[in-house]
């Protein structure tokens, strides 16, 4: 495992590249992520050809002005192609197992994970090209604060929601290659998430829609709406949870222009729930 997970660990060098400043390295350290992917036929010329294109359709519209009509034709077509990246649609991508139908309790709903490169590195493009530049920045007195107060308000109202009506239960452990899960939650299925929902959607919807007072708080709700859906292979309850905790997700962002702290909102549950809960869920 360790060559196989070479991609991934540059991809992670990429994303670490990123949120310390350097652009250029980060597109490096992508580069010969992709090289190595091809190389251990963990990508295919296909899947070089959707990096590439993805990575364009988000930076042509932040480099050059093509107006706004074929700005905002340019960033549909990223976003439509975003989702077929997250959902795997995409052909090119021999993304690496980590747990195959490994079940963690008797009662547990049994769980599966990849390394995904193709929907992280949708998150990776969004990041560099589209919130990167716009961040404002870093306000430790605030943003900590804040994303705290939001992960501990959204962990007491969502998880006695999920032992009552017996999506999880009650249980403490920590499984074999729970690093390699953390690893992948924060700064893999965060970024790509937060990244594709709060930072683009919610984001671009906020710039789009008026600046009255209130109308933030609907580009939340589309956003937290959309996360939610995009969760129906877990079931109604799945989407409904998924749904609610994207609200604080979505506020977490718009209270600090940081996506670090949504990312940080996000993981703080998913933590809490892989650590303490039944994970993915119970048998139901």
């Amino acid at each position: 495992m360790p060559l196989e997970g070479l991609p991934y660990l540059l991809l992670l060098l990429a994303i670490i590249c990123a949120a310390l400043g350097s652009v250029r390295v980060s597109l490096t350290a992508l580069g010969a992520a992709m090289v190595a992917g091809l190389l251990l036929a963990r990508m295919s010329p296909a899947g070089i050809f959707a990096v590439t294109a993805t990575g364009i359709l988000f930076w042509l519209p932040t480099r050059f002005d093509f107006g706004a009509a074929l700005r905002y034709l340019a960033y549909a077509v990223a976003l439509l192609l975003s989702f077929a990246m997250s959902s795997h649609l995409v052909p090119g991508f021999s993304n690496l197992p980590v747990y195959q139908t490994v079940t963690f309790a008797a009662d547990s709903v049994p769980f599966t994970m990849y390394l995904n490169f193709d929907k992280t590195v949708v998150g990776l493009f969004i990041y560099l090209f589209f919130l990167k530049p716009n961040a404002l920045p870093w306000a430790w007195r605030r943003n900590v604060p804040v994303t705290g107060a939001v992960l501990v308000c959204l962990v007491l109202a969502i998880m006695p929601l999920a032992l009552a009506i017996g999506y999880v239960r009650f249980d403490p452990k920590f499984p074999e290659l729970g690093w390699v899960w953390m690893l992948n939650n924060l700064f893999f299925v965060c970024l790509a998430e937060e990244g594709l929902f709060r930072g683009f959607i919610q984001g671009g919807l906020a710039h789009w829609l008026p600046k009255k007072r209130g109308w933030p708080y609907v580009a939340i709700a589309i956003a937290a709406v959309l996360f939610g859906l995009a969760h129906y292979k877990g079931g109604i309850a799945y989407v409904l949870l998924a749904g609610f905790a994207g609200l604080f997700y979505g506020y977490a962002y718009h209270k600090t222009s940081r996506i670090e702290c949504s990312m940080l909102v996000h993981f703080g549950l998913n933590l809490i729930h892989f650590l303490f809960f039944s994970y993915p869920a119970l048998v139901r």
